[in-house]
């Protein structure tokens, strides 16, 4: 309601706000003063928020670059891994083999 009036009193006069503002003196300029302070407050904030967010973008895509380089090194590594597991156990395999066929002739 306060703002709509304020409004209308602004249209009616067709003159810079400023210019009304600093008819009511020093009150005037302190509230010009606490609009400047509340926008550049605001521009801060959203300045942040941009930075942040475009950092976290830059981030998050570092991120996945970094994951799948990791997917390609392990499925090698898994691959070299799985080879050496089987060929463990095919040789503890015969090894038990020849040991029973031995502890058998006897």
């Amino acid at each position: 309601m306060f703002i709509r009036s304020v409004g209308q009193f602004l249209a009616a006069t067709q003159t810079d706000p400023t210019t009304v503002l600093l008819q009511y003196g020093a009150l005037g300029v302190v509230v010009i003063f606490a609009i400047v302070a509340v926008r550049v407050m605001y521009l801060r904030i959203v300045q942040a928020y941009e930075y942040e967010r475009a950092r976290a973008d830059r981030l998050e895509k570092e991120l996945r670059e970094l994951n799948a380089t990791i997917r390609g090194d392990y499925v090698g590594t898994i691959g070299s891994a799985t080879r050496a597991i089987t060929e463990a156990t095919e040789a503890v395999s015969n090894a038990l083999s020849a040991v029973r066929h031995r502890d058998g002739r006897r």
